[in-house]
């Protein structure tokens, strides 16, 4: 049997439902996005959101700056040409 690329299994690893709306909603701002302001918009719970952003870090995604109180979230720029790949393979965006 064939060993999945590192590659590969990062991709699969982002495909779940809620992963997938927050790369989306990031992807479509291309700017940072309070954290807040993400769960609203997605329509998930900060804790949640915690939980996704969390994993999405640890794949090396996403990354957060920290802005007062808040944190801020953005897709990494060496990601954003993967991220988008995956989304419309997925048929997430256009």
């Amino acid at each position: 049997m064939n060993e999945l690329s590192e590659n590969t299994l990062k991709s699969l690893k982002i495909i779940e439902p809620n992963k997938l709306l927050i790369l989306k909603q990031l992807y479509r701002c291309r700017e940072d996005v309070c954290g807040l302001d993400l769960a609203r918009d997605v329509g998930i719970s900060k804790h949640l959101l915690s939980y996704h952003i969390k994993q999405l870090k640890e794949l090396g995604v996403i990354e957060d700056a920290r802005c007062g109180k808040r944190k801020n979230y953005k897709i990494v720029d060496l990601e954003v040409e993967k991220v988008k790949s995956i989304l419309k393979a997925l048929e997430v965006i256009n």
